[in-house]
């Protein structure tokens, strides 16, 4: 137990402190762009709106799923009870269907 929680202080200890670092280091450079006020974005570079690829948002997805995955396996790695085993295997085959069905469902809508 004391194993996890010296990673959770670690982990918590390295997000603030590479938060504060860029902070430190940002350059502060404020214009007119950044500080005028808007509603709905920036005002349009043309008439004719451009339309998003599908395949960004699937990306970005299965990037947080990805991520999501290896940080819940790093939480089973200090255990050794089989009942945590075998939730992470039922997690990782659980894992590993959402994966395949979303590259799927990718390839029906790239290919349509």
């Amino acid at each position: 137990m004391e194993t996890f929680l010296i990673y959770a202080a670690g982990v918590t200890l390295a997000v603030f402190l590479l938060y504060f670092v860029g902070i430190a280091l940002a350059p502060y450079d404020p214009g007119t762009v950044k500080n005028d006020h808007f509603e709905c974005g920036l005002p349009a570079s043309s008439s004719v709106p451009k339309k998003a690829n599908f395949a960004f948002f699937v990306y970005a997805i299965m990037f947080i799923v990805a991520d999501m995955t290896g940080l819940f396996f790093t939480l089973f790695v200090y255990t050794d009870s089989k009942h945590s085993m075998m939730i992470a295997a039922l997690f990782a085959m659980i894992m590993a269907i959402a994966i395949m069905i979303a590259m799927k469902e990718h390839h029906y809508a790239e290919n349509s």
